[in-house]
């Protein structure tokens, strides 16, 4: 197990949220851009070797994503708590270190994360269009797992590990 330090791991989260609402804000495939926050959130839950750095780090990232958006403080801290604890408690079944094991967890809690913020969204503002929640996290999904990889081996070869 790797000994993660928190500040870099939250840094990093901080980076990769600003990166997705400017640089990746115009960048959007059928209507949706990647969730460069659920690679990072993956990689610590893969790579923590204790729970409560992993669960802390995501519910950090889910806070810093609600600071970014309109919708109810906690939506998303809630949602990568949950992704992240699904990881953590599934990594004796997984190979961490193959690409694919990343791209999948990588499209699995994009699909998490947009079915989810679509539920509370159609819950506090009103219905959302199905047909438009089923491609835009698919597309999503699709997006964050060609990145998830790329971003959990940048991050695996950083300074985030003591």
């Amino acid at each position: 197990m790797k000994d993660l330090r928190l500040g870099w791991l939250l840094a990093v989260a901080a980076v990769a949220l600003v990166m997705e609402m400017t640089i990746l804000a115009n960048v959007a495939w059928a209507g949706a851009r990647p969730d460069l926050l659920v690679p990072v959130v993956a990689f610590v839950a893969l790579f923590a070797a204790d729970s409560s750095l992993a669960l802390g780090t995501a519910w950090a990232a889910g806070l810093l994503r609600d600071f970014g958006t309109a919708g109810p403080l906690g939506q998303y801290a809630l949602i990568y708590l949950v992704i992240a604890w699904a990881i953590h408690n599934s990594r004796p079944y997984l190979f961490r270190e193959h690409p694919l094991t990343q791209a999948a967890l990588g499209a699995a809690g994009a699909v998490v994360a947009a079915l989810a913020s679509a539920a509370c969204t159609a819950a506090f503002a009103g219905g959302v269009p199905l047909g438009l929640v089923f491609v835009r996290t698919a597309s999503s999904a699709f997006a964050t797992a060609l990145l998830a990889p790329v971003v959990v081996t940048l991050l695996s070869r950083t300074r985030l590990v003591r």
